[in-house]
């Protein structure tokens, strides 16, 4: 009989014939036989908002072993409501399983290493009992979250990054000029991410949270005395049409290009708790690895390159280094486009900035709502962040009153709104 020791709670359909299904789908044995398995939670509490991801470890075939990792998707009925009107799931798993092994054919160049890959191996996906995707560990080849309370990533990691984005942007170009089939693909399945025009705050929670940020920081920021009474009195005044400019920032435009721009895929949530990084000697950064596709869209490359700069940057990064950045970026992108063998117009670094520039705005909604979330120190509050408490009730109210007075976040987000500000953006 089957031996099975699960160190913490996973989902009951998570048995030895489900496991058994994962393993023949995947592993070329003539026969396999799933012995047992151990299972434990993956994350550390905070670190995943929408869904719980287990780590496993299955012994198979009397002394065989594979360590893999299962998300299931857990929450209240409005976040599942949404990831379901998102069409999140079945873009995720149509992205791990199609998209990346296909991106990566287009870049390799003859390169097999993890510099060319976009993703863990997908094993198995179904929606039965609840949406659950199975995955490769990643942890066991040596990748691991970078610690989100150290003010951000240092420039080695974002350079890292966006080698790798721009190495992504370009596949997803070459892939939708292959024909019609491929642009249709990206313009009607991966036609939305977060927001879209038409929505407000009855519709999708993430405006909610978006719109809280805003209400909350201007409550807890009424009296810093760093903070310029004419931002904060310009803040207060953007209130009535906050909700209808972060649609228009965040919100994918599919394939009504501009003739001075360029359209790709954009990962569409890209931030710290998305990424995982391999280290080597002395703890030098060496590769990076994304995870979690289910907003990806197919729009202006400034959504990606906004989101995680202002995201994921450490303060001295994200005030001095962006312009440098941006260049790691578009070297990547060329590079991508040319050993994909690109033949239509390719975007010069004046288009990367312009789109960069046309869609920074997310820079302000990262620092009003997503900021407080990335820079608060870890707490006995941990255990209570997840999507649903970060958007009502006594919970979301501790939460904002915790992350928006730390000392942290306050010396990042002064700059922020003065330079936005200073370029008019508050007006």
């Amino acid at each position: 009989m089957a031996n099975v020791s699960v160190e913490k709670r996973i989902p009951a359909f998570v048995d030895v014939p489900f496991l058994q299904r994962v393993l023949e789908e995947n592993l070329n044995h003539d026969a396999v036989r799933v012995d047992g398995f151990t299972a434990q939670i993956a994350t550390k509490p905070g670190d995943n908002y929408s869904s719980d991801v287990f780590t496993i470890v299955v012994h198979y075939n009397g002394d065989r072993e594979i360590r893999l990792v299962a998300k299931i998707v857990v929450g209240a009925e409005v976040i599942k409501t949404f990831a379901e009107k998102l069409n999140a799931f079945t873009k995720e798993v149509y992205t791990f399983r199609t998209l990346l092994p296909t991106f990566t054919r287009i870049v390799a160049d003859g390169r097999t290493d993890d510099s060319v890959q976009f993703g863990a191996r997908c094993f198995y996906a179904t929606r039965e009992p609840v949406d659950t995707i199975v995955f490769e560990d990643l942890k066991h080849r040596g990748y691991q979250l970078a610690d989100r309370t150290r003010g951000g990533l240092d420039l080695a990691h974002c350079e890292l990054i966006m080698r790798k984005i721009g190495l992504f942007h370009a596949a997803s170009m070459v892939y939708v000029a292959q024909g019609s089939t491929e642009r249709r693909l990206f313009t009607e399945r991966y036609s939305r991410g977060i927001a879209c025009p038409g929505e407000d705050t009855t519709s999708n929670p993430a405006l909610v949270m978006f719109y809280n940020g805003l209400v909350k920081f201007l409550e807890v920021s009424a009296n810093w005395p760093e903070l310029d009474r004419t931002i904060w009195r310009k803040l207060e005044a953007l209130q009535s049409d906050y909700t209808r400019r972060v649609i228009e920032c965040l919100s994918a435009e599919g394939d009504d290009q501009p003739e001075d721009g360029y359209r790709v895929l954009n990962h569409g949530d890209l931030w710290g708790n998305n990424m995982m990084f391999r280290y080597g000697k002395d703890e030098i950064v060496q590769e990076v690895m994304f995870v979690d596709y289910q907003l990806s869209n197919y729009g202006s490359p400034g959504l990606d390159l906004v989101y995680c700069l202002y995201n994921c940057a450490q303060f001295e990064v994200r005030e001095n280094r962006i312009n440098d950045l941006l260049q790691v970026y578009y070297g990547s992108l060329c590079e991508g486009l040319r050993i994909g063998g690109y033949q239509q117009r390719k975007p010069t670094f004046d288009d990367v900035l312009k789109e960069f520039a046309r869609h920074e705005f997310i820079g302000l909604v990262s620092g009003l709502s997503m900021l407080p979330i990335i820079m608060m120190e870890r707490t006995e509050c941990d255990a209570e962040l997840s999507f649903d408490n970060l958007l009502e009730g006594q919970h979301a109210e501790k939460l904002r009153d915790i992350q928006y007075q730390g000392k942290l976040y306050r010396q990042s987000v002064i700059p922020i709104l003065e330079r936005f500000h200073a370029r008019g953006l508050l007006d």
